[in-house]
Order: C-alpha cells, then sequence, then structure tokens
C-alpha cells in the first residue's frame, strides 16, 4: 500500500513498449485503465502521466490510436539505434524528476537492465518506484522498486515468484 507522502503525489509512468508489449489477447484501451485502478487499490490517488516509448511505426494504426484515446502519450523512437528508447525513458525520467520534486511515484514498465542505476538514484532521492517487468525481467531492477507488477498478465499483476523481497500484488 502507498505510503502516506506517496498517496496523494503525482505518478508518472514510463513504459518501454518495446521489451513489454501490449500482451496477447488484451484490449490496447485497458491498458491506461487498468494501471490506473491498480495504483488506486494500492492508495496511489494523485494523477498518473502514462507515457510509452518505441518505434510507432511498429505499432498497429488501431492499437495506436487506442493508446492515445485513453491519453496515453506515445513517444517515437526510431528503430535502429542501439537502446534508443532506454535512453530516450532515462533522459525524459530524469527531466521529469527535475520538474516534479519528491515524493513523487515513478513507475517503470520494462526488463531493461539499463535502468537499474537510474531506479536506485531516484529512489535514493525519495522517489517511490514501482516497476513492472516481463517474467525474464532482471533482478538488480527488483531490488531499486519498492513495488513489482508482473507485466505479463495485466489483468491479474501479482509478484514475481523469482524474488525474496515482499512484493505488493495487485489486481484488476
Amino acid at each position: 500500500m502507498a505510503e502516506a507522502p506517496y498517496m496523494t503525489a503525482k505518478t508518472s509512468v514510463w513504459w518501454d513498449i518495446e521489451s513489454c508489449q501490449i500482451p496477447r489477447g488484451f484490449d490496447a484501451y485497458g491498458i491506461a485503465q487498468n494501471i490506473g485502478s491498480a495504483l488506486e487499490k494500492m492508495n496511489y490517488c494523485g494523477p498518473i502521466s502514462i507515457y510509452a516509448y518505441g518505434d510507432v511505426s511498429r505499432i498497429p494504426p488501431t492499437i495506436q490510436h487506442a493508446l492515445y484515446s485513453t491519453g496515453i502519450a506515445l513517444n517515437h523512437v526510431p528503430a535502429g539505434v542501439k537502446d534508443a528508447s532506454d535512453k530516450k525513458i532515462l533522459v525524459d525520467m530524469l527531466l521529469r524528476a527535475v520538474d516534479i520534486p519528491a515524493p513523487a511515484t515513478f513507475m517503470l514498465i520494462s526488463g531493461d537492465i539499463d535502468f537499474s542505476n537510474a531506479l536506485q538514484q531516484l529512489r535514493v532521492r525519495r522517489y517511490n518506484i514501482i516497476f513492472a517487468q516481463p517474467q525474464e525481467g532482471s533482478a538488480l531492477l527488483v531490488h531499486a522498486a519498492r513495488t513489482v507488477w508482473l507485466w505479463t498478465s495485466p489483468l491479474s499483476w501479482r509478484k514475481p515468484s523469482h524474488t525474496k523481497r515482499k512484493l505488493t500484488t495487485c489486481f484488476q
């Protein structure tokens, strides 16, 4: 559950749509609502901003429309440059930290280990970190976060079985 200073604080969600794609059989229109509902059930009641990063040309137009229509900001990062999405997320995340002082919540949806140092540094600076990972996610990222969700099953987010930390379980 959210701790007192984070209950009404702003929540920024950074989604690496290339490493954590929309799960098969899941309606893209429900992503933002599901994230919001899961956060609300954990008593995060502040405003939520969701930013998705990846090569938009690889996302079907119907899914693009669904994401845009629910308030998710799609950030186009052309394919072909190694770790381009990761770098864009890192820069935007750190710029957001400059604009929004702690306490605030940053949620990362990714499986890339590149974020572990940034998340650790943000946590040290009193940012609340939530991490949603694919099943093969990095243990370093899990340890940087206060709360961990399994991205591959967003209708029934649950704690990953391979971690020994106490993790928060969220259900839709």
